[in-house]
């Protein structure tokens, strides 16, 4: 028997970071009552989730600021 494949569409907003002069985007959609979100193009950047859309888009900066430093 074939397996089907569902496919996920998620409906959330594209934010434009800035982290050491590079701009970077962020994907963040809500997830029930907890916001998530990911570095479009950055797959070593892992996804967050959190409260509201300002601390999900907070903890990515941190997340890209670290792995900039590191």
């Amino acid at each position: 028997m074939a397996e089907t494949k569902k496919r996920m569409v998620r409906k959330g907003r594209i934010y434009q970071v800035r982290v050491a002069d590079v701009e970077y985007r962020t994907f963040i959609w809500e997830d029930g009552t907890w916001f998530s979100g990911r570095v479009e193009d950055n797959p070593q950047i892992t996804p967050c989730r959190a409260r509201t859309a300002v601390a999900v888009r907070d903890q990515l900066i941190a997340a890209l600021t670290s792995s900039l430093a590191g």
